[in-house]
């Protein structure tokens, strides 16, 4: 005996299923050699005909899976830089920077939730344009830099901000301690490189209260203030 609702039914449910399949087959084909990419490539076609021969059903649309497409791009140190500025005496912002920096990251401004970063400098490469400050800097009153030697930066979400801006939300670890903190991201872009890479950059904003990571040098005298603003401009390469 025919059934043909039963019929319909099963082959709307039978399309359904083949375009949920085909969501991660296609997934897996860029990383496959080209023969298996051929073959696999067949598999979806005849597997398709199969399904547009089915006659139409009112079976609900196939679920879409969207997936991220960025790559992962590794910190060039020579092209990066992380600075640090902070009031001095109440008069000026006084700058300095880190010159050993390292990590890696992938943006995705289309779809910023798919992004990830993990950025560290070496806490002894602090640079501020005096010997003597610098030494001063990597010891117990500031960066405790043979104790602590790494300062990172771990991203544990992205969110669209502003215009073309995104709000990153991670943890950041100093002289031992870790806090949530946020900064202002802006994807600079990607380009071939004539050397055979691709590079790609992004510049971030963050304001810290170096208090909240035991560094309380010169605030309570006024001689330096307690916010520090980080400004981390990177580029990356794959």
């Amino acid at each position: 005996m025919q059934y043909p609702g039963a019929q319909s039914r099963w082959l709307g449910h039978l399309g359904t299923l083949w375009v949920r399949t085909v969501s991660h087959i296609l997934l897996e084909i860029h990383e496959m050699g080209t023969k298996s990419a051929v073959v696999a490539a067949g598999v979806l076609a005849i597997g398709g005909l199969a399904v547009g021969l089915a006659p139409q059903t009112d079976a609900a649309p196939a679920e879409v899976f969207v997936v991220g497409n960025a790559e992962t791009y590794a910190v060039d140190n020579g092209h990066s830089s992380v600075l640090f500025g902070v009031s001095y005496m109440g008069v000026t912002n006084f700058y300095g920077r880190f010159n050993k920096i390292s990590g890696e990251y992938s943006i995705d401004p289309e779809s910023p939730s798919a992004s990830s970063l993990d950025i560290s400098v070496d806490a002894e490469s602090v640079d501020s344009n005096s010997a003597g400050r610098d030494k001063h800097l990597r010891g117990a009153d500031f960066f405790s830099a043979k104790e602590f030697p790494q300062i990172r930066f771990v991203a544990t979400s992205f969110e669209a901000g502003e215009g073309d801006s995104m709000n990153v939300t991670g943890e950041l670890t100093l002289r031992g301690k870790t806090q949530t903190e946020t900064a202002t991201l802006v994807w600079m872009g990607e380009m071939d490189d004539p050397r055979g890479m691709v590079r790609s950059g992004f510049e971030a904003k963050l304001v810290i209260d170096r208090s909240d990571y035991g560094v309380n040098y010169g605030v309570e005298s006024g001689a330096l203030g307690d916010e520090v603003t980080l400004t981390i401009g990177i580029t990356g390469t794959r």
